[in-house]
């Protein structure tokens, strides 16, 4: 399906604007772009990395482009392998970030499937309660 088939069939019948939505499809994940702007240390570029490429695969996950989690969960494996606790940290951080666009477009329809998949990437990263938070997650949340 094209995109503009994909756009047409998502905002039919909805008061999507379908620009956002285009957006929305268009717009890849930018944290690793962000990290090489605000000059982060490698270790961070590379956890930054990491939440794209999740970020990447839950976007097609949330608009039908794959059916499954699978590319999402395995991203998820191989964060959490990489660093449990980056990936703990920025998943959720990530998360929260694409549940606020969603609301932000006004696509409740996707906050469903949105935290059904919250529930099943969540069981995959171990609990973190007493791990220090990465520096970079503080400079997300005061200038991403």
């Amino acid at each position: 399906m094209k995109l503009n088939e994909r756009i047409a069939h998502q905002t039919a019948g909805t008061t999507l604007n379908p620009v956002l939505v285009k957006g929305f499809f268009q717009t890849v994940p930018h944290y690793y772009q962000w990290g090489l702007a605000h000059q982060i240390d490698q270790r961070s570029l590379a956890q930054l990395n990491a939440t794209d490429l999740f970020e990447f695969y839950l976007r097609f996950y949330m608009t039908s482009r794959h059916k499954t989690l699978q590319a999402v969960l395995r991203e998820v494996r191989a964060f959490v392998k990489d660093d449990a606790n980056a990936a703990h940290h920025l998943i959720v951080y990530s998360l929260e970030d694409t549940r606020q666009h969603l609301l932000t477009l006004e696509w409740y329809e996707l906050l469903p499937r949105l935290e059904g998949a919250k529930e099943q990437i969540l069981a995959l990263i171990p609990d973190i309660a007493d791990q220090v938070r990465p520096r970079v997650v503080d400079y997300l949340e005061t200038s991403y």
